[in-house]
């Protein structure tokens, strides 16, 4: 029996399976091996940074709140995909696959890559600029064809 790895990732969620062929005739068997949430990622900038009654300055100030929040926003991208990569480079550390593959929308596919390790980077057998963390995980197979549990 062998199996396949294969993680899933969107801004705050990741999920990490192994597919495994257990009988020559049947779909490979998904094993969910980890998933988690950040729950940063499900904040905006405004909703956090606020006065203490919560309110937002008003007036010219809005602007500047604008270009403030974009770059709180760009922040806390950058953030969220170094932490992603931690939880990548640690759960594949755990598991130890021969080759891997992952999936990402397109926004961060590449930022989340460059933080996981060379490593492991070079063991990667495929890439899908797809965010894929609520697909249903009977369906997930069909959109990597580098999985492969034989």
């Amino acid at each position: 029996m062998r199996s396949s790895f294969f993680i899933v990732a969107d801004r705050g969620n990741l999920k990490a399976y192994r597919a495994e062929k257990l009988v020559a005739e049947r779909p490979p068997r998904l094993q969910l091996v980890q998933a988690f949430t950040l729950t940063n990622a499900h904040f905006r900038p405004g909703d956090i940074y606020t006065d203490q009654a919560g309110a937002k300055p008003s007036g010219n100030l809005g602007v500047q709140n604008s270009a403030t929040e974009r770059h709180l926003d760009i922040e806390n991208n950058r953030r969220l995909t170094k932490q992603l990569a931690t939880h990548i480079n640690e759960t594949l550390r755990q598991e130890q696959p021969e080759t891997w593959s992952f999936a990402a929308p397109s926004e961060i596919h590449e930022a989340v890559l460059q933080h996981v390790g060379a490593e492991w980077r070079k063991r990667l057998a495929e890439q899908v600029p797809a965010d894929l963390v609520n697909t249903p995980a009977a369906d997930l197979l069909g959109h990597f064809t580098g999985v492969r549990a034989a």
